[in-house]
């Protein structure tokens, strides 16, 4: 549970990151169009110009790389703020100590495939005597209490 809250907490502190993006696209420059409502009945609304689609894209991949590099910056060093609230750590599996922001970056990136198959490597913990991941067993780390 306490792999999932931390999830959850990283995940709205991610929301900030984004917002700059959100009051460009829904605040930023319209233009009218024509526009068929669901009982047909023809309508004007107003539709973000290309340039404002373009600016809130951009800064849309702007706030999620840095929200990226802050994250796995922490996880090098052991836990993210989620993990932090939560009261665990990110450690290699041997040593038990911080993974670094190399081992960090790999283990964001292996934690895709351990969404692949239906989630199912979110779930071994569930079963895994260890309490580990695929994506900890793929980069050799652990979560620990703190």
């Amino acid at each position: 549970m306490r792999r999932v809250s931390a999830a959850f907490l990283d995940g709205l502190l991610a929301v900030p990151f984004v917002i700059p993006a959100l009051v460009v696209l829904f605040l930023g420059p319209a233009e009218p169009t024509s526009c068929t409502g669901i009982d047909g009945a023809e309508s004007v609304c107003d539709v973000p110009t290309e340039g404002t689609i373009a600016l809130s894209s951009a800064l849309f991949a702007a706030g999620l790389l840095v929200y990226l590099v802050i994250y796995i910056r922490l996880l090098g060093r052991g836990a993210t703020w989620g993990r932090g609230a939560v009261g665990y750590r990110i450690v290699d599996a041997g040593t038990h100590e911080s993974i670094g922001t190399g081992r960090a970056a790999g283990r964001y990136l292996a934690s895709i495939l351990s969404a692949l198959p239906c989630y199912l490597g979110f779930l071994w913990p569930l079963w895994d005597g260890e309490h580990r991941t695929f994506h900890d067993m793929i980069v050799g780390t652990r979560a620990v209490r703190r």
